[in-house]
């Protein structure tokens, strides 16, 4: 088992990986459908939506937990729209 370096995902078999590749870093929950990885505002938005319904807090404490998170992945961590936040 390997884990997504962009969202924390327990990716157990080829099938989790983008595109199906178990050599890839990030999960197919993760890939535009060629399996490249979302941009850094459509996985921004997609956390922050995951984190309202699994949560139950307001926008801007989704935001925030999502930011601090995504500032813990290896794929996210240096990104220019985390340093300030």
């Amino acid at each position: 088992m390997t884990t997504c370096e962009s969202c924390g995902y327990e990716m157990n078999g080829a099938d989790d990986h983008a595109p199906g590749d178990a050599h890839s870093r990030h999960c197919r929950y993760c890939s535009k459908a060629d399996g490249t990885l979302q941009e850094f505002n459509e996985r921004f938005e997609r956390m922050v939506q995951w984190s309202l319904r699994r949560d139950g807090v307001e926008r801007a404490e989704a935001e925030r937990k999502t930011r601090a998170y995504m500032r813990s992945m290896p794929l996210w961590r240096d990104h220019p729209a985390l340093a300030d936040a």
